[in-house]
């Protein structure tokens, strides 16, 4: 169980990357931060889902903002 949780959380995480265009480190964070706030209130969402948006956050809070236009580039490559 834990294996898919980290699984989605990668989609989580790139789900964000891909919402809009960001103009810094912090906007891409605390939009991730919304997201869990959001996913917390959320009666229908179940523990695992919650875990997974908070690890899509911890994982994107270790990255520059280098790295997640570096992220967002390559997963535009794979839309086009």
């Amino acid at each position: 169980m834990a294996q898919a949780n980290i699984d989605y959380s990668f989609k989580i995480l790139e789900e964000i990357l891909m919402l809009k265009k960001f103009n810094s480190r912090e906007e891409v964070l605390a939009l991730a931060s919304k997201m869990v706030e959001i996913a917390k209130k959320n009666p229908k969402c179940s523990p695992a889902i919650l875990e997974s948006y908070k690890e899509a956050y911890n994982k994107l809070d270790t990255l520059s903002y280098d790295e997640m236009n570096e992220i967002i580039g390559i997963l535009s490559s794979y839309n086009d």
